[in-house]
C-alpha cells in the first residue's frame, strides 16, 4: 500500500478539489512559459491583459495597457504596497478617460459576475527575487497572484507553524516582489489554516472550519470539505472584496482576514436583510407578523472580534444593491464605547460616518433622511418622537444588546424607526434570568436557540481566539464574609436585573456597609501585600501585566497608596474618570485625554511601565491588551458584567497559554450563582484553579508513562537509550503532545506551593524533552525557537542545570574517517543515524555560505531522511547514506583546499561533478566566465534569462542522457542557486 506523503496526499488532492471547484489548472511548465519564461514575473500577463481590456471597455485599450500593468507591477515592496494593489483589486484605482475627460475607476475583478473572470492555478510556482523560491501552490484571478498555498505533510506535528514561518518569515523577507500581490496564504495538510500575508502574529494565523462560513453544515476537518469550502471561487472573491481587512490603531497598519464564525455572522445578516428589504421601501410599518426575520441576535464572546464584525457587516450593507443606500446605525449604551466604535471606524477607513452629538443632532439625522453611518449612544433616543424615519432600508447594529433593555430606550428606538432592521450583538451569552429574557423576547425570536449566530467561549478557546481563563480564591480571611455578600450583594442584583456597570455601580454606591468592610485600611493593606507577592511569584516571571479591580473610585486610590509601599510606584497607575468635586485623595489621580492614551499604549508594551493598572469601571469594557494575564478581583460582580470584567485577561498572546483572576470577594465560590448561564457556555472557558492542580498530576503521570519502558538510570549511555526509544515517530509525537499541556499547566501554576513535591519530576521530564526536541529538530541548537520552552519551565531548568546532563548531545565531526567512527560507536543504529543527522545538518547550517555545494549536500541528507520516514529505505540503508554523505562533504572540502579556487568556481564545479559532467573543471570555468559577463543576473530578470540561456548552450554538448531537458534543468537550477548564495 503506498505511503501517505505531502505530494500524493495534499497536494494532488488539492489539484483535484481546485479543479472540481471550477479554477483551471496550468502546469508549472506551462505557468513559465505564460509568464515569458521570466521567473521575476508574478502575473500572468496574456490572462491580465485580456481580461483587462473586457473589463474596462474604451477605458483600458491597446494603447495603455502596458502603462496599467507597470502601475499595478510598481506598488512597493511591502504591506504599503500590498494594501494598495487590494485598492486595486477592489476597483478603486483609476484611470483618465480622454473621451470622458474625468478619472474612472479601474476593473480587475468583476465580483458581481463570477463567468466574467478568468481563475488559474499551480504548482511548484516558481519566484526569484532576492533568492529563488518555489511556492507549493499559487491561486490566480483574472492573472494576478491572489492566494498562496504551502501544503505539508498529514504526517507532521503542528506543520501550520513551519508553513507560517516559511511564509511571513522566508517569503516576506526574500520574494517580497511576489508577496506584494498575494493577500491570502494558506497551510494545508489534513487541516488548513488560513491568514493575511504581511501579518506576523502567529495568532493570527486561523483554523478554518467550513462550517464556520457555511451556514446549516456542521463544523468540518476534512481536507476536501474544507478546501472547497474556503477556496471556491465565490468564497475567494469574497473574500478579497470583503474580508481582507487593514486596519490602524496606535500610529501602525496591521492586516487582517476575518476569522470563520466573523464571516458566517456576516453572510448572515447581510442574507436576513436582503430578504426582509422589500422593493417599497415607505410602505406600512410592519406589524411582527412580516413573513421574513426583520431581528436576529448574534452572541459572539468576549474578545472574539465583536466590533469589527459589525463593522464589516456595516460595509457590506451599505453596498447591498436592494438598499438603495440605507441608513444604517451603530447603536452602543456608554460613550466611552462610542468613542471607541468611532475610532474603530477611522481605522477600518469607512467612508461616510456621522457621530450623533446630541438627542436633537440625532433626530435631524433621522428627520432629514440622512444616508450613510450613524453612531449613537442609546441614550439619544430618549424621548424621541415616534415615526422619525418610516424607510425600511434602515439597519440598526446595536452594541451588547443584553443592556439595551435596560429601561425604556430600546421601545422609543423602535417607535422613532418602525420598518427598521434590528440586529442585537453580545459579547456575554444571555442569561437566565429577565434580562436575558427581555434580550431573546426582542432579538431572537426567529431562530431557533434565540441566535442567529453563536461564537461561544469554549468554541473560542478550541479555536485559540481566546485563552482559558482559571480563577483562585484567596484565603477566607482575606474574602468578604459569605452571608454579607449574599444578602447585599447577590440578592440585591437579581432582583434589580442589572446588565450594565453604570447600573452595578449605582447599586453598590447604596451598600454602605459592604463598601465599608471592602475600604477597611487594614483589609486594604493586607490585600496589597498578597497582590505585591501574588505579581511578583507568578506573573512577573511570565513578562505579563495585571489588572486590580476595586469597588469604587475611592478604593482605586486607596489601593494605589497600598500597593505603593510594596512595590515600585512607577509600576502602579490608577485610571478612572475625574469628577469636578473630587477631594485631594482623588485627585491625585486625576489625568487628561492624552495622558490615558498614553497610558493605555505603554500598558499594550510589555516592555513598558505601567505594570498594574487599579480600576473600577474604566477599561473593564472595550480595553484590548493580550499582555494582560492576571485580574485582582476586589469589586462584587456577577452574570455579564463579570463576564466582560474577566474577558480582559483572555486575549491570546506570545507564551500566554491562559489568563488569571484572583478572587477577593468570593464571588467564584459558588461558580453557578455568579454566572448564571448555562453550563455548557463556560465550561473551558472559565476554570476552577483546583482543577489545574489535578490535571497537572494527571499529565505528569501520563509523561512518565511514556518514559517508563527507557532505562533512565543515571549510567553511560542514558541520553543514547531515550534517542533511540524515540525515533519512533508515532512514540515522540504523542510524548511532545502530552508535554506541551503539562508545561501549560506549570506555567500557569508555578509557584503554588502544591508544586513543590514535584518540580523533581517535572525538571526531569522537561530535561528528557530537551533532548529529544533539539535531536530531532537540529536547528533549534543555532536559535531559540519561540514556541518551545515557556518562561517559567526555561527558569526552573537554568536552576537545575547540571542536575541530569541529559541535555549535552554528541556530534561527529566530518571528516575522511567519519564512517569508521560511526561504525566504532557504541549505540544502536537508530542513534547513529540520528546522531549523525545531526552531524551534517549542523555542519551545513554552519559553513554555506562560504562552501555553498553544502546546500546540495544538505538537501540530499534530507532526502534520505524523509526516504526513512516514508519507509522507502531501511535503517541500514539510510545510515550508509548518510555516511557516504558526510565522507563526500569532507572530500569535497578537501579538494577546494587543494584547488585554492574562489566558493563560486568551486561550488559549479562540484555541482557538475556530481552529474557526471565530462570536463567539470574547464566547464566550471567557462559557466563561470559566463555569469561574470551580466554582473547584475541575480537582481536583474533579463540577465538573469541570458545568463540561463548561455549555461544551457554550454551544457548542452555534454549531455546524452534521455531525459536531458530534466538533467540540464536541474544543473542549470542549481549552478543559479549556487551562485546566488555566494553573490549576497
Amino acid at each position: 500500500m503506498s505511503r501517505i506523503t505531502e505530494k500524493r496526499d495534499v497536494q494532488d488532492a488539492l489539484i483535484h478539489y481546485l479543479r472540481g471547484l471550477g479554477w483551471e489548472y496550468l502546469p508549472p511548465v506551462d505557468t513559465l512559459r505564460a509568464r515569458g519564461d521570466d521567473a521575476r514575473q508574478p502575473f500572468l500577463p496574456a490572462v491580465a491583459r485580456e481580461r483587462l481590456l473586457a473589463l474596462n471597455p474604451g477605458l483600458v485599450t491597446e494603447s495603455n495597457i502596458e502603462d496599467v500593468l507597470h502601475r499595478l507591477r510598481a506598488v512597493r515592496a511591502d504591506m504599503r504596497g500590498n494594501e494598495d494593489f487590494l485598492r486595486a483589486l477592489r476597483g478603486h484605482w483609476t484611470v483618465y478617460d480622454p473621451a470622458a475627460k474625468r478619472e474612472r475607476n479601474l476593473t480587475l475583478i468583476a465580483y458581481d459576475d463570477l463567468a466574467a473572470n478568468r481563475f488559474h492555478f499551480t504548482q511548484e510556482f516558481a519566484f526569484t527575487d532576492r533568492d529563488n523560491r518555489r511556492a507549493d501552490m499559487m491561486l490566480f484571478v483574472n492573472g494576478f497572484p491572489v492566494v498562496l498555498i504551502e501544503n505539508k505533510s498529514p504526517k507532521k506535528e503542528a506543520p501550520e507553524i513551519e508553513a507560517f514561518q516559511q511564509v511571513q518569515r522566508t517569503y516576506t523577507n526574500s520574494i517580497p516582489e511576489l508577496l506584494k500581490f498575494t493577500q491570502l496564504f494558506a497551510a494545508c495538510n489534513r487541516r488548513l489554516h488560513y491568514g493575511a500575508t504581511w501579518n506576523d502574529d502567529l495568532k493570527a494565523f486561523y483554523l478554518w472550519k467550513a462550517g464556520g462560513a457555511d451556514a446549516g453544515h456542521p463544523l468540518d476537518y476534512g481536507l476536501e470539505r474544507l478546501s472547497k469550502s474556503l477556496l471556491a471561487r465565490e468564497r475567494v472573491l469574497q473574500i478579497l472584496r470583503d474580508y481582507v481587512i487593514f486596519y490602524r490603531a496606535d500610529d501602525q497598519t496591521h492586516k487582517f482576514i476575518l476569522r470563520p464564525h466573523q464571516m458566517r455572522a456576516t453572510d448572515k445578516i447581510v442574507r436576513r436583510v436582503a430578504a426582509s428589504v422589500g422593493a417599497d421601501l415607505v410602505s406600512a410599518p410592519r406589524t411582527g407578523t412580516s413573513p421574513t426575520p426583520t431581528t436576529g441576535l448574534i452572541w459572539h464572546t468576549q474578545g472574539s472580534g465583536k466590533s469589527l464584525t459589525m463593522i464589516v457587516a456595516a460595509a457590506r450593507l451599505r453596498r447591498l444593491p436592494r438598499l438603495e443606500n440605507p441608513t444604517l446605525l451603530i447603536v452602543v449604551d456608554r460613550l466611552e464605547l462610542e468613542s471607541q466604535m468611532i475610532q474603530n471606524l477611522e481605522a477600518f477607513g469607512f467612508p461616510t460616518v456621522t457621530r450623533a452629538e446630541s438627542k436633537d443632532h440625532l433626530a435631524e439625522l433621522l428627520r432629514t433622511d440622512y444616508r450613510g453611518l450613524i453612531v449613537t449612544l442609546i441614550h439619544k433616543f430618549h424621548g424621541i418622537e415616534k415615526n422619525l424615519n418610516r424607510r425600511e432600508n434602515v439597519i440598526a447594529l446595536i452594541d451588547e444588546a443584553h443592556r439595551s433593555q435596560e429601561g425604556d430606550l430600546a421601545t422609543y428606538m423602535r417607535a422613532a424607526l418602525p420598518r427598521a432592521t434590528y440586529f442585537g450583538f453580545t459579547g456575554t451569552p444571555v442569561d437566565k434570568g429577565k434580562v436575558g429574557q427581555g434580550t431573546f423576547e426582542t432579538f431572537g425570536q426567529p431562530d431557533p436557540g434565540g441566535y442567529l449566530d453563536k461564537y461561544g467561549i469554549d468554541e473560542s478557546v478550541e479555536d485559540g481566539t481566546t485563552v482559558p481563563l482559571y480563577y483562585t480564591l484567596t484565603p477566607l480571611e482575606l474574602r468578604l464574609d459569605r452571608d454579607m455578600l449574599e444578602r447585599d450583594f447577590f440578592q440585591a442584583v437579581d432582583e434589580a436585573g442589572i446588565a450594565s456597570i453604570e447600573a452595578l455601580n449605582r447599586l453598590l454606591d447604596k451598600a454602605e456597609k459592604l463598601k465599608a468592610v471592602l475600604k477597611a485600611p487594614e483589609r486594604v493593606d493586607r490585600i496589597a501585600q498578597h497582590i505585591a507577592q501574588h505579581y511578583r511569584e507568578n506573573v512577573v516571571p511570565l513578562g505579563f501585566k495585571g489588572f486590580v479591580v476595586a469597588i469604587d473610585r475611592e478604593g482605586c486610590a486607596l489601593y494605589h497608596q497600598a500597593l505603593a509601599r510594596y512595590l515600585p510606584k512607577e509600576m502602579i497607575q490608577v485610571v478612572y474618570t475625574a469628577n469636578h468635586k473630587d477631594g485631594d485623595l482623588l485627585r491625585r489621580h486625576h489625568i487628561d485625554d492624552e495622558e490615558e492614551k498614553r497610558i493605555r499604549r505603554a500598558f499594550r508594551d510589555p516592555d513598558k511601565d505601567p505594570r498594574i493598572l487599579i480600576v473600577t469601571q474604566k477599561l473593564l469594557t472595550g480595553f484590548d491588551a493580550p499582555v494582560l494575564y492576571a485580574m485582582y478581583l476586589d469589586k462584587p460582580m456577577k452574570d455579564h458584567t463579570l463576564l466582560q470584567a474577566i474577558a480582559r485577561v483572555n486575549r491570546p498572546y506570545l507564551g500566554k497559554e491562559s489568563g488569571l483572576i484572583v478572587d477577593y470577594i468570593g464571588v467564584f465560590e459558588n461558580l453557578q450563582r455568579a454566572l448564571a448561564f448555562e453550563d455548557e457556555t463556560i465550561t473551558k472557558g472559565l476554570l476552577d484553579i483546583e482543577k489545574l492542580r489535578a490535571r497537572f498530576a494527571e499529565l505528569l503521570t501520563e509523561a512518565q508513562v511514556q518514559l517508563a519502558p527507557i532505562d533512565l538510570a543515571p549510567t553511560p549511555g542514558r541520553t543514547e537509550r531515550i534517542i533511540d526509544h524515540f525515533f519512533d515517530e508515532e512514540l515522540r509525537t504523542a510524548f511532545i503532545r502530552t508535554y506541551k499541556d503539562l508545561q501549560a499547566a506549570y506555567e500557569t501554576l508555578a509557584p503554588d506551593p502544591f508544586l513543590r513535591d514535584y518540580l523533581d519530576d517535572y525538571a526531569f521530564v522537561v530535561d528528557v524533552y530537551r533532548v529529544v526536541y533539539n535531536t530531532f529538530n537540529p536547528e533549534a541548537e543555532r536559535r531559540r525557537i519561540e514556541y518551545e520552552v515557556l518562561q517559567k519551565t526555561d527558569a526552573l531548568i537554568r536552576e537545575r542545570v547540571g542536575v541530569y546532563s541529559l541535555t549535552e548531545l554528541p556530534v561527529y565531526l566530518v571528516h575522511r574517517d567519519i564512517a569508521a567512527e560511526v561504525e566504532a560507536d557504541d549505540v544502536s543504529e537508530r542513534v547513529k543515524i540520528t546522531n549523525l543527522y545531526r552531524s551534517l545538518v549542523l555542519h551545513v547550517e554552519e559553513h554555506q555560505r562560504e562552501r555553498p555545494y553544502l546546500i546540495s549536500i544538505g538537501e540530499e541528507v534530507e532526502r534520505v531522511i524523509q526516504s526513512l520516514r516514508d519507509r522507502q529505505v531501511s535503517a541500514r540503508t539510510a545510515l550508509e547514506q548518510l555516511t557516504d554523505l558526510g565522507e563526500r562533504t569532507a572530500a569535497a572540502e578537501e579538494e577546494q583546499a587543494a584547488r585554492d579556487v574562489d566558493p563560486n568556481e568551486f561550488a559549479l564545479y562540484w555541482v557538475l561533478k556530481g552529474q557526471g559532467f565530462d570536463s567539470p573543471e574547464e566547464t566550471a570555468r567557462a559557466a563561470r566566465k559566463e555569469m561574470t559577463q551580466f554582473p547584475a543576473w541575480p537582481y536583474d530578470s533579463k540577465q538573469e534569462s541570458r545568463v540561463r540561456l548561455k549555461l544551457y548552450g554550454l551544457l548542452n554538448p555534454h549531455v546524452a542522457a534521455e531525459n536531458k531537458a530534466e538533467v540540464l534543468k536541474a544543473t542549470v537550477d542549481a549552478l543559479l542557486r549556487m551562485s546566488k548564495v555566494v553573490k549576497e
